[in-house]
């Protein structure tokens, strides 16, 4: 049998895997633009109206089996061809960790530079020093395998030796990182922070199209999808090895709330700081690279701790996701083509890490111009990594959750759904039953039918 998480393992582990970029760098550039307390409402309805039910939904698929993400989708009178929507989160883990890898060996780099060479950040803007650690193809394969082999290492062990131990010292750690900076950096530089664009409830922003036609409010939307990282058979996949009595209808929810929690924290820390921003701030990588860390720099004598303090707070948010996007894969392989986690996660690195070269080299000036520019969508350069982040961050994604939806309403069930849940927890009570069933019919379908209409439109027009 295979070796589980314990109850609080499952929780932290799986609220690891959705804590990343997505609540650190991407939520608090949103709020800051659309609408400020706006966004974090709709943002927070967003994952209580979508984000638990489905959640619950994956929790219960993959513990149903207790096997692998494959293995979910087996019951009675379904095609084998429904493990193919598996197969499809699998390669999305995939090809999400090539990118995500690569970004988070630039956040080991500056985690380096801050600890060993910070004369250097301080006296060069941070424009062209991040132009040049992007550009610098060998340095920048270095410190992404560094990082791909330190994942490669926490899945390697057993899991209560690896992921369920990285999860319970890095989850308390990520806290007491954030609130620590969200406290000491308006004491240290109360003129660095401003609480306006934070604090402002701009329902304009949100709900009206921004001067290139974005709306804030399916971005709200998007982020309650995203940053859970669900369709992507990671939060399937860790419920696989979570204890058959696991009351999913409490651990999910709490899952969630954790993420949403951390994204909160994460606009409570960045938001404030861009508002005294002068020039052009940035989405996505540049804004913490480039906007934060010119910020950084005005905290005089601490400006070192600050900025060091906070890429190892990016590094243990991205490291803790990381082993979610590698895991999905390794577990279909142990599960059924006879692989050791000593050395399968480790094969599986190499595997990554070969699909972040060509995402390196489309983030370099010197690239060939098929990479920076792939798909059109070089902006300038970074254009295979755009791709990544559109097709498989984004589109792949939507995409999955669809299907599991649709395999929960033609296949499996909703009596079958609500058995299960009530395996290890109460017998769902008929409201709650009544809220999932128009949640997952109506509400979750809609709601990734705007999203992927939006996307159409923007990809066309």
């Amino acid at each position: 049998m295979s070796v589980r998480f314990s109850r609080l393992g499952h929780v932290l582990a799986s609220a690891g895997a959705a804590i990343g970029v997505a609540n650190l760098i991407i939520f608090p550039y949103r709020v800051h633009y659309f609408g400020g307390s706006a966004y974090v409402l709709a943002f927070v309805a967003f994952t209580l109206l979508m984000g638990i039910p489905l959640m619950i939904l994956e929790n219960a698929m993959g513990k149903r089996r207790g096997t692998d993400a494959t293995d979910a989708f087996e019951v009675s009178g379904a095609s084998p061809r429904w493990k193919l929507v598996a197969w499809l989160g699998i390669l999305t883990t995939i090809l999400v960790a090539s990118f995500y890898l690569v970004l988070a060996g630039w956040t080991l780099e500056y985690v380096w530079k801050y600890a060993t060479d910070y004369a250097t950040v301080a006296a060069t803007p941070a424009g062209p020093a991040f132009g040049e650690a992007i550009g610098n193809i060998p340095r920048a394969l270095l410190f992404t395998g560094i990082f791909t082999g330190l994942v490669a290492l926490v899945c390697s062990r057993e899991l209560y030796a690896g992921i369920e131990r990285l999860s319970k010292f890095a989850m308390p750690l990520l806290g007491i990182l954030l609130v620590f900076l969200i406290v000491s950096l308006p004491i240290m530089q109360p003129q660095a922070v401003d609480y306006g664009n934070l604090l402002k409830f701009d329902w304009r922003a949100l709900l009206l199209p921004s001067a290139n036609g974005e709306l804030g409010i399916l971005h709200a939307l998007g982020q309650a999808f995203f940053s859970l990282g669900l369709g992507a058979v990671a939060m399937l996949t860790f419920a696989a090895h979570a204890d058959r009595d696991t009351d999913v209808l409490r651990s999910a929810p709490q899952i969630v709330h954790l993420d949403t929690i951390v994204a909160v924290l994460g606009a409570l820390l960045v938001v404030p700081l861009l508002g005294g921003v002068q020039g052009d701030i940035y989405g996505g990588p540049p804004l913490v690279f480039i906007n934060l860390v010119e910020i950084f720099k005005t905290y005089g004598d601490a400006a070192q701790w600050v900025g060091l303090l906070f890429f190892l707070l990016l590094a243990v948010a991205i490291l803790t996701s990381a082993v979610s996007l590698f895991e999905p894969f390794l577990r279909t392989m142990t599960e059924h083509y006879g692989w050791e986690r000593s050395w399968g996660s480790f094969v599986t690195g190499v595997l990554v890490f070969a699909l972040t070269v060509p995402v390196v080299i489309s983030c370099s000036p010197n690239g060939p111009e098929w990479l920076t520019d792939f798909a059109n969508m070089g902006d300038p350069g970074l254009g295979y990594f755009n791709f990544l982040l559109e097709w498989a961050g984004s589109i792949s994604l939507l995409v999955g959750e669809l299907l599991l939806c649709w395999f929960l309403l033609k296949k499996w069930g909703l009596p079958a759904l609500f058995d299960e849940l009530a395996i290890g927890g109460p017998i769902v009570a008929p409201a709650r039953r009544r809220r999932l069933t128009f949640a997952y019919r109506y509400v979750i379908p809609v709601g990734i039918g705007l999203l992927l209409a939006a996307k159409a439109w923007t990809l066309l027009f």
